[in-house]
């Protein structure tokens, strides 16, 4: 799921309307369900992609070092490294560079992104039914309750 998507079904259950304020304090169990399904479903896409994103950082490590057989390196469709191995000091520039690495870094800060949205918004679930007692007081304040 993407961001945008998450956002638009928020943009629809966060609206609480003042006359069915009781339905929408019920609700909030399922909307804290259904979220946090979102948030832990992100959170272990995360994980897979940290472990894929350490994976292939160690075989490319490998790769800049020449020490892939031919065999690996057809199974990753890589051509074999031609250059001078990198200097250990130079080889953080190197993975810093390598768009393998960074295509997966850039999908796991896009998760991390997911995560503090659904995040945050579970922290407003936590406070609707204090907001929900909140409107439910203010009526019965207006009708001289």
């Amino acid at each position: 799921m993407t961001l945008d998507e998450i956002l638009d079904i928020w943009n629809i259950d966060s609206i609480i309307d003042d006359n069915n304020l009781g339905i929408h304090a019920i609700e909030t169990a399922k909307l804290h369900s259904k979220y946090l399904n979102f948030l832990m479903e992100s959170k272990l896409k995360k994980t897979k992609l940290d472990q894929d994103f350490n994976i292939l950082k160690k075989n490319k490590i490998r790769y800049y070092r020449g020490e892939l057989t031919r065999k690996e390196l057809e199974s990753f469709g890589w051509e074999p490294w031609q250059y001078n191995k990198p200097l250990k000091n130079e080889m953080d520039e190197f993975l810093k560079g390598d768009e393998d690495l960074s295509k997966i870094k850039l999908r796991i800060e896009y998760i991390d992104v997911i995560i503090y949205a659904l995040e945050s918004i579970m922290q407003q679930i936590k406070s609707r039914d204090w907001s929900i007692k909140n409107a439910i007081s203010w009526k019965q304040f207006m009708a001289g309750s």
